[in-house]
């Protein structure tokens, strides 16, 4: 699926779209050009909710039917085990509007939510 990015993943402020691919049931890769990421469904892993703040409620045109997909980065390693997510800035994608944005949680009203939890606490 191709996406227009509505508020960018920080670091790459630059790109404008993606190409997000499914993988299998938890794991995808959000592509443009050389850069490649590897996301997963953090609700799949663990209990996981947050405040859509509404700046990006905007930026993603979310309506109370939006289909809304909420993904997580991973940084893989060899093995997998070492391996860590990034549950504190979530990619949130409006897969009807086919719009993306990066969403930068706060620390402290998300303390349960590290940067780079490692992926074995949830395998």
């Amino acid at each position: 699926m191709q996406l227009e990015v509505a508020s960018p993943i920080l670091g790459f402020e630059e790109i404008e779209d993606y190409e997000l691919q499914k993988i299998d049931d938890y794991f995808y890769t959000l592509k443009h050009d050389t850069i490649s990421f590897t996301l997963t469904e953090p609700g799949k892993l663990r209990s996981y909710a947050f405040d859509l703040p509404p700046f990006y409620a905007v930026k993603l045109e979310a309506e109370a039917s939006s289909d809304l997909l909420v993904l997580a980065i991973v940084i893989l390693q060899n093995p997998i085990e070492n391996s860590v997510i990034n549950f504190l800035a979530p990619i949130v994608v409006n897969r009807e509007k086919k719009l993306l944005v990066q969403v930068p949680l706060d620390e402290q009203k998300y303390h349960d939510f590290g940067i780079a939890e490692p992926i074995s606490r949830y395998l």
